[in-house]
C-alpha cells in the first residue's frame, strides 16, 4: 500500500511537472510569437511609408516641374508692350495670376525690389534667395519658420 502510494505520488508529480512545462512552454512560445509578429508587422508598415512617402515625392516633384513649365510659359508670353510701363506690366501679371491660378506672380530685379500685380515691396529677405546670383528657376520656402509656409 505504501508502494502504490509512492507510485501514485510519484506519478501526480510527474503530471504536474509535465503540465508545469507545457504552461510555461506555452506562453514563452505565446510571448516569442507576439514579438515576432510585432517586428514583421512594424517591417511592414516602414515599407508601406516609405513607399507612401516615395510616391508623394514623386507627386510634389512633379507638380513643381509642372509650375515651372508654366512660369516659363507666361514668361514666354511677356510682350514689349507689357514691359513698356509698371501699369502694363501689373496688367499682365494680375492675367498671369488669374490663367495659372497663383497667389502671386512676381518678378524681381538684381536690387531686391519684387514687382507684384499690386505694387512694389522689398520684403525679399523673407524668401530666402539672392536675386542677383538667380540663372535659372529655383524653388525656395517663404516663412520658414512661421505657420504659413509658402513654396516659392
Amino acid at each position: 500500500m505504501n508502494r502504490k502510494r509512492n507510485t501514485l505520488f510519484i506519478t501526480i508529480i510527474g503530471f504536474t511537472a509535465v503540465a508545469i512545462i507545457l504552461v510555461i512552454g506555452t506562453l514563452w512560445i505565446g510571448d516569442l510569437a507576439k514579438r515576432d509578429t510585432e517586428k514583421a508587422v512594424n517591417s511592414v508598415s516602414l515599407l508601406y511609408l516609405d513607399e507612401l512617402a516615395g510616391r508623394r515625392e514623386q507627386v510634389v516633384s512633379s507638380a513643381l516641374e509642372g509650375n515651372i513649365k508654366n512660369m516659363q510659359t507666361a514668361v514666354g508670353l511677356l510682350t514689349k508692350d507689357d514691359l513698356s510701363d509698371i501699369k502694363h506690366l501689373q496688367a499682365y501679371q494680375a492675367r498671369m495670376k488669374k490663367l495659372y491660378t497663383l497667389d502671386k506672380f512676381a518678378f524681381v530685379d538684381t536690387s531686391g525690389v519684387i514687382y507684384t500685380s499690386v505694387g512694389t515691396t522689398n520684403d525679399i529677405d523673407t524668401y530666402n534667395i539672392d536675386p542677383a546670383s538667380l540663372s535659372k528657376p529655383c524653388i525656395t520656402l517663404k516663412d520658414t519658420e512661421g505657420e504659413q509656409k509658402k513654396v516659392i
